[in-house]
């Protein structure tokens, strides 16, 4: 099928990796933790997410076409609070910056969880399968947080957790349908905002961002969703890469998530696992 052609820019994620975690720095710290499969951020990681906002926001201001202000921020956030921790202070960075550089304030930011995002879920990372709940549960405390709306028209690309023992092939195809799935979302969001505008020129100008936080193998899923290459780097804590969609791949419906590796849109991709704005500054 031929390729169809979209707007450059219409829809731009920003896939970051969550920030630096407690018990990757202190071993005692699980022996203690009445949650000791969802560790949160150490100060050292709250810094980097901090820190990436404030890089998002400065790329975001390079943007030309259209307008900044004229652009909507969806966050989409595994459930594990390493991600959510790390989404919150990306937010905290982007809306300083904007304060301290006198840039607009009309963006409007959003979050949901994305249980798509997920960490893999193997006897490599987990030592049996995690409760059920943890995906609705981070949901309700993001949701009773009044520093972003919490989207509730948002449907998740999948109810729960994945499946546990997950299979890498299984995990591959996870990321990749999540990542067509929510971009598939913004899109018909654009349109059906067109219409209700009647084709009005803000409405054919608005920009969708998607600011996906995920773990370290859902990066190396992502860069191969968004490039078609594989990766064998280290993705360093809160790491940035910027996808912007250029076409989708066939006039076909989208795949259900998680059923094949297969990306479904062409991307632009810069700032492949940018680690360049968290070193000098911490």
């Amino acid at each position: 099928m031929d390729k169809i052609p979209l707007p450059l820019g219409c829809v731009t994620s920003y896939i970051v990796r969550h920030g630096e975690r407690i018990d990757h720095i202190d071993d005692s710290w699980v022996h203690s933790a009445a949650v000791p499969y969802d560790p949160p951020l150490t100060d050292t990681g709250q810094r980097q997410a901090y820190l990436t906002g404030q890089l998002i926001h400065s790329i975001e201001q390079q943007q030309a076409q259209p307008a900044p202000d004229n652009t909507e921020y969806l966050v989409l956030t595994s459930p594990f609070l390493r991600c959510a921790q790390t989404a919150q202070a990306i937010h905290q960075g982007f809306v300083d910056q904007s304060a301290r550089t006198h840039s607009a304030q009309t963006r409007q930011w959003k979050i949901a969880v994305e249980p798509g995002l997920s960490e893999v879920m193997n006897e490599n990372y987990f030592e049996g399968p995690l409760p059920e709940s943890l995906a609705g549960q981070r949901a309700d405390e993001l949701a009773a947080h009044d520093v972003m709306q919490y989207d509730f028209e948002y449907e998740p690309s999948r109810s729960g957790l994945p499946e546990y023992p997950e299979h890498f092939q299984d995990m591959m195809a996870r990321f990749v349908g999540t990542l067509d799935y929510a971009t598939g979302v913004q899109l018909g969001r654009m349109s059906a905002q067109a219409m209700r505008a009647d084709g009005s020129s803000a409405a054919l100008g608005m920009r969708r961002v998607l600011v996906l936080v995920t773990h370290g193998a859902g990066i190396k899923s992502l860069l191969w969703a968004t490039t078609r290459q594989p990766d064998n780097s280290v993705a360093s804590y809160c790491c940035l890469t910027r996808a912007q969609v250029l076409a989708r791949l066939s006039s076909l419906p989208l795949a259900p998530p998680g059923s094949s590796r297969m990306p479904a849109f062409l991307w632009s991709v810069d700032y492949r696992a940018y680690s360049q704005h968290i070193t000098p500054n911490l």
